[in-house]
């Protein structure tokens, strides 16, 4: 079995976001970063107003490639069109072509930290006349994840992406950032995605998503230069996927 090297290993911080938009009657062309448009449905709160930082494609681009919102006019309210990086591709962009938004994301490795994870299990062990009997499943119990990373900014100033204490807190650069859960009545949450991808061999890549994950303690260790997050997911065990 091969050993897992963390400096083979990412980690993404993704939120929730999702929907679409259309191009207006005056479609962008190829080359383009500002980008008309309207119809605008999306998972937040103000449906119509587009994030900065949300990602992109736009249909008719011949090679699909995602795009990021970079400013947004107007600044707030419904949006009606946008700048973003990098530009449109060669493409065709008609009157009512598709803009399909994706979870905004945060990707840092992890050379210099450490992602670890505990599943729990509870059984019922019942008796029959004080003897063991039989065994039952008892309550599902959420899965436990501890996040540790070299500390360099708890918040996102000027020229650095957002930190990742911001993106698991939804503040600062990240307040924008839309929960993952699927109920915007919970407490704001993120999915934490951590990807291998062996730099030698042929082993394949593995993706274990950590879905709708809650900090319950952050620690920081100024004398260590450490981050330390700690929480649970809303499930029992991560999703594994590997190509």
């Amino acid at each position: 079995m091969a050993r897992i090297e963390l400096r083979d290993c990412t980690i993404r911080f993704k939120d929730g976001l999702a929907g679409t938009g259309k191009l207006t009657s005056s479609p962008p062309s190829s080359g383009a970063t500002t980008i008309p448009i309207d119809t605008v449905v999306l998972n937040t709160v103000d449906t119509d107003q587009i994030p900065i930082g949300a990602r992109f494609t736009v249909a008719g681009e011949n090679t699909t490639q995602t795009h990021v919102v970079l400013t947004r006019t107007p600044t707030s309210g419904a949006t009606t069109s946008f700048t973003c990086s990098p530009a449109l591709g060669a493409g065709t962009y008609v009157e009512d072509g598709t803009v399909t938004f994706a979870p905004q994301e945060l990707e840092i490795k992890i050379g210099d930290g450490n992602v670890t994870y505990t599943e729990h299990k509870e059984y019922q062990y019942l008796l029959d006349r004080g003897d063991l009997d039989t065994v039952r499943e008892g309550n599902e119990v959420p899965m436990d994840v501890k996040l540790d990373c070299v500390y360099e900014h708890i918040t996102t100033g000027t020229s650095e992406t957002i930190s990742p204490m911001d993106a698991i807190k939804g503040v600062g650069s990240a307040a924008e950032w839309v929960s993952s859960s699927s109920d915007l009545c919970e407490p704001y949450a993120v999915d934490l995605e951590v990807e291998h991808e062996p730099s030698c061999g042929v082993t394949q890549d593995e993706t274990t998503l950590f879905p709708d994950f809650r900090p319950d303690t952050k620690e920081v260790n100024f004398k260590d230069a450490t981050i330390s997050v700690s929480g649970k997911c809303n499930a029992t065990e991560p999703v594994v996927s590997r190509i």
